[in-house]
């Protein structure tokens, strides 16, 4: 702080107050008095101790910050921009011990993410549009409509069309799942059967005890309803149940969140061990278990099962996404109920849109009962896993050995993490500049972190010729470049 206690500023001259501020600390950032990343003292502080204006800090740092000097957030102040065409080290914090938070990341916050033209998309989990399955559901689209005329424009009851009910419950029995058409709640997608799940069963100041990290949607449907955010950290097979067992003897929460097959985002999957572990807890603790299933059938080496096939007690809550498999913009999922909260979910659903649209649920219906969905879910992991292994490939080949990471053996992403002390956040950036995309870790944070070392690559969004150019450009990013932002959703 004695650099600006030292500042002088002369009320004499016929140039502004604010101006002759922003000169010196202008001053104090080219001579490198001021760091990059460096945080400013706050506006009260700094006209006390100048004895000026509030108003007339403000003014000063304003100033500087239309010229790309200073940078400021919302909560946590005034900083000192990197000179980004600089390469910098990928410090975690600034001297001051702030982690580093870049607007950018802003927008992913809320559900978008920033992409440059013709850029490495490993952020997404949207699958490339040459893997639908444009023509075999065209053609079962065609006979729902020949068979069914305008009844499949009609609103459907509530719970769902009864018949894909009935051919949900065949297939979750394929699965070793026991399950009845009465306990089968169809939606418009996980996102809002978690949503309808908040609505119902969560009051303001409920405790949902949720994986860390974790999906950022489940978070925000939680929040929505005033709940309180209790987070476990992850092991490498599944949630610690050490922390888990403190957790719930201290807050005694309404729900527990968690996917437990290829987790989003670290792509931990549970051991047997912990999947009854934790059922063995919930059922003492008198607890539902949200089991979010949306990459389970996406294995590469060797099977894995749902939390729900051991669910003896019925706890468990199963919610399964057929988006990222078959095409994400039907949005179509369903969940698995106790009977005992349905008419709850039900009435949830209902406020929320009334009823999934019929024609997606009746061609959905005979897409499985043809056989169609088996076959192309075969088709779907034989490319997925394709993709997987390329990317295996050119992290092995180009990323420092000093960026770590996981074999998942399933799934869509990998979770990397950077030396100790790094910032994923300014790798975020720096990968901006290289037309490549990535997730940073504090995305994902249920304990609201604002930076992390680490951060999620996926694959789904990119063909296999494209995967290594990505790889080699975050190799690069560890140095720097230059783009243009448009928008997307980030799913």
């Amino acid at each position: 702080m004695s650099l600006f206690v030292s500042l002088q500023l002369d009320r004499s001259q016929s140039t502004p107050l604010y101006q002759q501020l922003a000169g010196e600390i202008r001053n104090l950032i080219n001579s490198g008095q001021l760091k990059e990343w460096e945080k400013l003292p706050p506006i009260r502080k700094l006209a006390r101790e100048l004895s000026v204006n509030n108003i007339t800090v403000v003014h000063a740092y304003q100033e500087l910050e239309q010229e790309g000097l200073l940078y400021s957030q919302v909560g946590r102040g005034t900083f000192v921009k990197a000179r980004l065409h600089q390469p910098e080290p990928l410090l975690k914090s600034t001297p001051e011990g702030q982690d580093y938070y870049p607007p950018g990341l802003k927008v992913m916050d809320q559900g978008r993410l920033q992409i440059p033209m013709g850029a490495y998309n490993f952020a997404s989990a949207i699958p490339t549009p040459e893997l639908f399955p444009v023509a075999d559901f065209k053609v079962i689209l065609n006979e729902v409509l020949d068979r069914d005329g305008g009844k499949a424009f009609g609103y459907q009851e509530g719970q769902g069309y009864l018949p894909l009910r009935e051919s949900l419950v065949e297939y979750l029995r394929e699965n070793a799942i026991e399950a009845y058409e009465n306990c089968i709640q169809i939606i418009s997608g996980a996102q809002q059967g978690i949503d309808i799940i908040a609505k119902s069963l969560l009051k303001a100041g409920d405790f949902v005890i949720t994986e860390n990290p974790t999906y950022t949607g489940a978070l925000a449907a939680f929040k929505s309803r005033g709940a309180r955010i209790i987070p476990v950290p992850l092991e490498e097979d599944g949630v610690s149940i050490s922390s888990l067992k403190k957790a719930l003897a201290k807050y005694h929460p309404s729900l527990i969140y968690v996917i437990p097959n290829f987790q989003t985002p670290t792509g931990i999957s549970y051991s047997e061990e912990k999947k009854l572990a934790l059922l063995d807890l919930c059922q003492a603790y008198k607890v539902n278990i949200i089991e979010d299933d949306s990459f389970t059938d996406l294995s590469y080496d060797y099977p894995r099962q749902p939390i729900k096939v051991l669910d003896q007690y019925g706890q468990v809550i199963y919610i399964k996404s057929f988006s990222k498999i078959l095409m994400p913009g039907l949005r179509l999922a369903f969940l698995s109920a106790p009977e005992k909260i349905i008419p709850g979910l039900l009435t949830a659903k209902h406020s929320s849109d009334i009823s999934t649209p019929g024609l997606i649920q009746r061609t959905f219906d005979l897409y499985l009962r043809k056989g169609l969905w088996s076959k192309h879910l075969k088709y779907m992991r034989d490319s997925y896993q394709e993709r997987y292994h390329t990317m295996l490939k050119a992290m092995e080949a180009h990323l420092p050995q000093e960026i770590s990471y996981t074999k998942p053996g399933g799934g869509l992403s990998f979770w990397l993490r950077l030396p100790p002390g790094s910032s994923a956040n300014y790798l975020y950036t720096r990968c901006l500049e290289n037309q490549v995309i990535i997730s940073p870790g504090s995305l994902f944070s249920a304990s609201e972190e604002r930076d992390s070392e680490c951060f999620r690559l996926s694959f789904a969004g990119l063909y296999p010729d494209d995967i290594e150019k990505g790889i080699l450009a975050i190799n690069t990013a560890y140095q720097e470049q230059d783009s243009k932002p448009l928008y997307s959703p980030l799913l």
